[in-house]
């Protein structure tokens, strides 16, 4: 008798203990709506090809490339707070690279805790996520192009296109920054924003993560995946479910960043459609769509459900084999196919996922995922032309092979390879073409 009057006040301290714990982490779990799971056809031109692993234990979870028109250079944002500088990146045995900058402090251990930063380092360090290649007149409120001749004396067209040529760069912690003197060994950073015009003084960006610039109007558009989890927790912001991503945009006449959409869940990768009528954002599983003219989110997503989380979207002239097509790559995260799905089947539970991320310490969580290596090749109407991807193999014993390159942020084509960036792999990779079956690409 006597336990059985003492099983009420345990368990009001367990739910106490429970829900102090959800507020550490600060963790309201809701539930939220995902579209059906899609099937996916079998695909394994990935399978056994040689990943090439570039820097390793140097190249720290990449996230993101832009390169300029020449294809001289690629330039790479990196998990330890640096944005660097490939160069020869075409050249099969003869890379090098340089540290433009680190977007944080300097530590000695910056990158050290893993692709789930278990040290805590990124908010020191920084954390580069989405670059853009830019002229630097078209975003910087205090430059002129008379600055870059006075600085290059009016007679040098490669020192004016050091001083124009400028990369835009979403770090999750620091904001919205510009690098300029990128193709010299002196770059350095100015930061535009930290935070939207509207927001309170004392917000800073939470977790800024891609950038694309309009060509006709030289309007820059970003956006935060969460305003409550910082990138090192993103696995909290995807499974809490509260829609508190946004959409933003930065002009240079005015010199601040405004809202011009919210309440987007996992609002990650951004791309200019090819017609410049649109932006394609990643949101979760979806690609949606905002209409540049009304400045309004599009009712109906580009892509109702990939096959996986998105991450970045880019638009591109060539599939994967080289073809020329007018396409989009979307790099692809965990799973979201039939016949399971993890977050397909908690979407709908919050008390679940409430419990799991309670219970579960966080580098668990990531590992319980599955991993592939996907990339999907949507249309110009949002239909899935293919997927290049390792769904893992088999070795002799009927064990599963683990993927060499997990969690793929973003490909780039460059000259006979593809470039493939993972925020979980401390190195950069790559692969040939003619590997999976492509012939050489000629340009």
């Amino acid at each position: 008798m006597a336990l059985l009057k003492i099983i009420p006040a345990i368990i009001l301290i367990g739910a106490t203990l429970f829900q102090i714990r959800l507020s550490t982490l600060g963790l309201s779990p809701i539930s939220f709506d995902l579209p059906d799971l899609p099937s996916l056809d079998a695909d394994d031109r990935l399978a056994g090809v040689a990943i090439e692993k570039i820097g390793e234990g140097d190249l720290l979870y990449p996230e993101a490339f832009v390169l300029p028109p020449s294809e001289q250079y690629v330039f790479a944002s990196l998990g330890d707070g640096r944005i660097v500088r490939i160069n020869r990146p075409k050249s099969q045995d003869d890379l090098t690279w340089h540290t433009l900058v680190r977007t944080g402090n300097d530590k000695p251990g910056c990158g050290k805790g893993g692709p789930a930063d278990d040290t805590a380092s990124e908010p020191v360090c920084g954390r580069p996520l989405g670059l853009w290649m830019a002229k630097r007149e078209s975003v910087d409120p205090n430059f002129t192009l008379d600055e870059a001749d006075d600085a290059t004396d009016g007679n040098s067209e490669t020192g004016r296109r050091e001083d124009t040529d400028v990369i835009l760069v979403a770090d999750a912690y620091k904001g919205f920054i510009m690098v300029t003197h990128i193709y010299g060994y002196e770059s350095e950073m100015h930061t535009l924003a930290t935070r939207a015009v509207t927001d309170p003084p004392d917000y800073k960006f939470s977790l800024l993560n891609a950038v694309v610039q309009i060509p006709s109007n030289g309007d820059v558009y970003l956006t935060e995946t969460s305003q409550t989890f910082q990138r090192r927790r993103i696995f909290h912001a995807a499974m809490d479910g509260n829609p508190t991503g946004r959409l933003l945009r930065y002009r240079r006449e005015t010199g601040i960043v405004e809202v011009v959409a919210d309440k987007l869940y996992m609002a990650n990768g951004i791309a200019l459609s090819h017609d410049e009528k649109s932006l394609l954002i990643v949101g979760g599983v979806r690609v949606l769509r905002f209409n540049l003219a009304s400045q309004t989110m599009d009712p109906n997503p580009f892509v109702e459900a990939m096959p996986g989380t998105g991450d970045n979207i880019k638009a591109m002239d060539q599939l994967p084999n080289g073809k020329r097509v007018k396409c989009y790559w979307a790099a692809l995260g965990g799973k979201y196919t039939k016949p399971f799905s993890l977050l397909k089947f908690v979407s709908d539970k919050p008390w679940l996922r409430a419990v799991l991320l309670a219970l579960i310490p966080y580098r668990q969580i990531i590992d319980l995922v599955p991993k592939w290596t996907a990339l999907a090749v949507y249309d110009e109407q949002g239909k899935l032309i293919e997927t290049l991807r390792d769904d893992g193999a088999m070795d002799e014993n009927g064990n599963k092979v683990a993927v060499t390159v997990p969690w793929v942020s973003e490909m780039e084509p460059v000259g006979d390879y593809i470039y493939i960036a993972s925020w979980y792999n401390p190195f950069l990779a790559r692969i040939k073409r003619h590997d999976m079956g492509f012939k050489s690409i000629t340009f």
